[in-house]
């Protein structure tokens, strides 16, 4: 027989962000709870679903409402989670919404707020799974609240652990900057090499850059080891960028990469793992040193 708390521990393993599903009671009042269920089915039509626990206290109210939303809670807003995850009476006057289409309780601060009419309902188990046609949608920018066994993260946390690492006398910030079929790389004339920050820092490598009339879009970290070279650590993040390209910079070609001239043995080797990644529509960071190291799939 499966054992609940392992199945539990394993189900923990895969890191999801956090929402609070509403609806309202048939006399108006307000219901909501905290889920990391949540799951985006179809685009046409425009589907979702989210799991509640049928021993929840709301489980017959979301069972029997013509609608519910969807909110996607954004990386400051724990204290929300966790107030929808309690038994706490009057959840509703301890955090702050605004009635939506519908009617629909709508948190406030969501990077994202979804309302649904209710579409289908399946017994799943111990769970009813709650399928939501999408009547109306929202989203704000933002840095989303995620969850990973048993714990909040933040995804925003990533840039303040990159620059801490990156702070260490020989460091360097760069990146790789995809820019129509090909990447952002400096030239002088001798060899190529990947733009870098002049602080080792992200907001110093975004104003360098746009100082210089680009506009660069940075996505996630895409190589980080110790180079044993400086005595630093170099931090690579990846992302994209447009505009008119300034003197001193040329876009190389996807095809040219595993071939060009690079100044850096550790960046040529990066930039033909990035080859690769695109090849292969699924990306990867590495993490090791400027020679060997550990190459871990992120996905498409």
């Amino acid at each position: 027989m499966t054992d609940p708390k392992a199945l539990r521990n394993a189900f923990g393993a895969f890191a999801t962000g956090v929402t609070v599903v509403t609806t309202r009671q048939p006399d108006g009042t307000p219901r909501g709870f905290t889920a990391n269920s949540f799951t985006s089915v179809s685009l046409d039509p425009p589907l979702l679903l989210v799991c509640l626990a049928k021993t929840a206290h709301s489980a017959n109210v979301f069972a029997t409402a013509p609608h519910f939303a969807v909110n996607i809670l954004a990386e400051d807003q724990k204290a929300v989670s966790g107030l929808f995850a309690s038994r706490t009476p009057d959840k509703f006057a301890q955090c702050t919404w605004t009635p939506g289409p519908a009617d629909m309780p709508l948190i406030d601060g969501s990077l994202a707020q979804f309302t649904c009419a209710n579409h289908q309902i399946i017994d799943a188990g111990d769970h009813l799974i709650l399928i939501g046609r999408i009547d109306h949608f929202v989203t704000t920018e933002g840095q989303p609240l995620g969850y990973f066994r048993g714990n909040y993260f933040s995804i925003g946390i990533e840039k303040d652990l990159a620059e801490a690492a990156a702070a260490a006398k020989g460091s360097r910030l760069g990146a790789v900057l995809a820019c129509n079929g090909g990447v952002l790389l400096k030239d002088d004339g001798a060899a190529l090499s990947l733009p870098l920050a002049p602080k080792p820092t992200l907001d110093s490598l975004t104003a360098s850059l746009t100082a210089q009339g680009l506009t660069p879009q940075i996505d996630f970290v895409y190589a980080t080891f110790d180079d044993r070279t400086t005595g630093g650590h170099a931090i690579y993040y990846h992302g994209s960028v447009s505009g008119i390209l300034p003197q001193g910079y040329r876009i190389l070609p996807l095809a040219d990469l595993a071939t060009a001239s690079i100044a850096n043995p550790a960046e040529a080797a990066l930039l033909h793992r990035y080859a690769e990644d695109y090849r292969n529509g699924s990306f990867s960071i590495y993490h090791g040193t400027e020679t060997t190291g550990q190459v871990r799939q992120l996905g498409a």
